[in-house]
């Protein structure tokens, strides 16, 4: 046999060659951030009404919104409940309306730190609140902000004012705030807000809030939200106890 005879038949028994891609492992991707330069939120509305045995009507409302650049925020949010009854004559009678709103400022002097300023103001009918409003100021850390995950811690001052039907309050008070929110999937979300007002001049005086939410989404801008609203006043107006819930079925559209 020639050695050229004996080439080719070893080339023809010889393994086809594999052409297999090399696939590396790659990092996770990081969670997007959020949308800058633009006005992002939602709006929630719901309702309940009913007849026959008992006479009800109620309504409550939402409104967030969020301007955020690269080295400040705005952030802005406002709540409306209210309920009603018949009675006995065929007249309603008012059993719940609560009003709030808030705004705040937020400038970033690195990353992660920012100073801010905020206020607020609500009124109360079933706790005899007329007006309770703050103005303060502070320092904040953005431990987390993305699409997925958001956490920031807050302590500062602030002016407390509180007037009653009967009685008014005033004094300077701490504030120590978080916001904390989790996408764990694209249809579900939480998220829980919280403030604490304790007095520098009387230990007494405490005011906290905290506001729970848990939303699931419909379509890309619908969406349905269960709302847990806590409030505690350690000194509330005669009568009336210091711990408020409000459980709140709303739906929203996002913007």
């Amino acid at each position: 046999m020639c050695p050229i005879t004996l080439l080719v038949l070893l080339a023809s028994a010889a393994p086809a060659r594999l052409d297999v891609p090399l696939v590396l492992p790659t990092a996770r991707a990081q969670d997007p951030e959020p949308v800058k330069g633009r006005w992002t939120g939602s709006i929630t509305a719901g309702g309940i009404v009913t007849s026959g045995n008992s006479e009800t009507r109620n309504g409550n409302a939402t409104a967030d919104a969020e301007y955020r650049r690269e080295k400040d925020r705005v952030t802005l949010g406002f709540l409306w409940n209210y309920a009603e009854e018949k009675n006995t004559t065929g007249s309603w009678n008012l059993t719940d309306r609560r009003t709030s709103g808030k705004a705040k400022y937020d400038y970033f002097f690195t990353e992660k730190t920012y100073g801010l300023v905020q206020t607020s103001a609500e009124a109360d009918e079933a706790a005899d609140l007329d007006l309770r409003w703050t103005l303060g100021a502070g320092v904040g850390r953005q431990f987390q902000e993305s699409e997925r995950w958001k956490l920031s811690a807050e302590a500062g001052l602030a002016w407390f004012d509180e007037e009653y039907e009967t009685t008014s309050d005033e004094y300077v008070a701490g504030r120590l705030a978080y916001n904390a929110a989790w996408k764990p999937h694209r249809v579900w979300e939480l998220g829980q807000t919280g403030e604490l007002f304790p007095s520098l001049e009387d230990s007494d005086d405490v005011n906290a809030k905290v506001d729970t939410r848990a939303k699931v989404s419909f379509t890309e801008s619908m969406f349905g939200q269960l709302q847990w609203v806590f409030d505690w006043d350690n000194t509330p107006a005669t009568g009336k106890e210091r711990e408020d819930h409000r459980f709140l079925l709303s739906v929203g559209w996002k913007f």
